[in-house]
């Protein structure tokens, strides 16, 4: 299961660049177009960071090389996948010298299913490389997330043992309950801190078992608007649509709460003040791909594209009032189910949050009755 989108297309208007260019598409792609020379490959792979270039070798304005070079010799573009369609060896050679090759060059007169399955098999392998830093990323997290709570939860607990003897100890004192109040506040952020940071130490909390993934956002969601209700200041709609064709399937409910919960809150807090606030829940199945997936879209001001990149790092946060473990921990959450994470954002218009689960269960679907 790969990603299908962010493919830069250099277009060439061949027969053979027009027929690849369609069956990508059919194939659930959306390429985007470059019908430029080198200057303005260059330019809008730096600006838009796609997982693959396609580059065909046959327009005179297209020097395949010094694009390679370029993009290759930049921290911020050289891990992007350029596929070279000429089948020009020779060019190839002189490249690799330098550690400055394509990652692949293959011929333009292949049968586009060959093309394709070359193309699948290079997303393919990119995809586990990033899986597995990730998961080296977070497990170096948990291991941090052991220390932290074996060096800091003693000690919290003594200062605010102590705050709480002080706070009975001088009742008529309002300059002392105010310091103590605040003293006893911060310790409880801290304590929910370190317990967010575990998380990362400990696999989706609760058993596995046959979840109704529809009803359970229903739950979820309902249980969120009543939490909104008792926060004024934010008008927001939650909108669960029905779909009788999501199978159950086989999760921790707890650990799908805690997916959710972080969603829903990320996604309230992005809608302004003064905003008609919507978030819409929607679930699907993609069966050629073995997967159903749920989409959490909603209005708010968006995610600037140079912060997209960073929004799933522990500790990012662009909220004074946050610790930036939200995306993280849901990461985390539905890794440990072999799913993945996808965020579109629009700045301005909204976000959209598309979680992803395989279909392959560890035993049959139960028989239910519909809803």
């Amino acid at each position: 299961m790969i990603r299908r989108r962010n493919i830069l297309f250099s277009f060439d208007q061949s027969v053979e660049s027009r027929r690849l260019y369609n069956y990508l598409k059919t194939r659930g792609f959306s390429p985007v177009l470059v019908e430029g020379g080198t200057a303005d490959i260059i330019y809008r792979t730096s600006l838009k960071h796609p997982d693959l270039v396609i580059l065909y070798d046959s327009p005179p304005d297209i020097d395949v090389q010094e694009i390679c070079k370029i993009l290759k010799g930049q921290i911020e573009t050289q891990s992007i996948l350029i596929l070279v369609l000429d089948g020009k060896d020779v060019k190839a050679e002189r490249l690799e010298a330098f550690g400055l090759a394509a990652d692949a060059y293959v011929s333009r007169f292949l049968p586009v299913e060959e093309l394709y399955a070359k193309i699948y098999s290079l997303l393919s392998i990119r995809q586990l490389q990033i899986q597995l830093l990730e998961s080296e990323k977070f497990a170096a997290l948990g291991r941090l997330a052991d220390r932290i709570a074996h060096e800091f939860r003693n000690p919290l607990t003594v200062i605010g043992g102590f705050a709480h003897r002080i706070k009975k100890k001088h009742p008529n004192d309002p300059l002392c309950q105010e310091y103590v109040d605040r003293i006893i506040r911060e310790v409880n952020r801290l304590e929910r801190i370190i317990d967010q940071v575990t998380e990362f130490e400990i696999p989706a909390r609760g058993e596995y078992e046959y979840v109704d993934l529809v009803k359970l956002l229903r739950e979820v969601a309902t249980e969120f608007v009543a939490c909104l209700r008792k926060a004024p200041g934010k008008d927001v709609v939650f909108e669960v649509s029905e779909n009788d064709q999501i199978p159950l399937i086989r999760a921790s409910i707890q650990g799908l709460k805690n997916v959710f919960k972080n969603l829903f809150e990320n996604a309230v807090d992005a809608i302004p003040e003064g905003r008609k606030g919507r978030i819409q829940i929607l679930t699907g199945l993609d069966a050629e791909e073995g997967i159903l997936w749920i989409k959490v879209k909603d209005n708010g001001i968006g995610i600037p594209p140079e912060e997209l990149d960073k929004v799933m790092d522990p500790f990012y946060t662009t909220k004074p009032y946050r610790i930036g473990l939200g995306l993280a921990l849901v990461y985390r959450h539905i890794r440990d189910m072999q799913g993945r994470v996808e965020i579109d954002s629009e700045e301005g218009k909204g976000t959209t949050v598309t979680l992803t689960l395989p279909l392959i269960l560890k035993a049959p679907l139960p028989s239910y009755p519909k809803r």
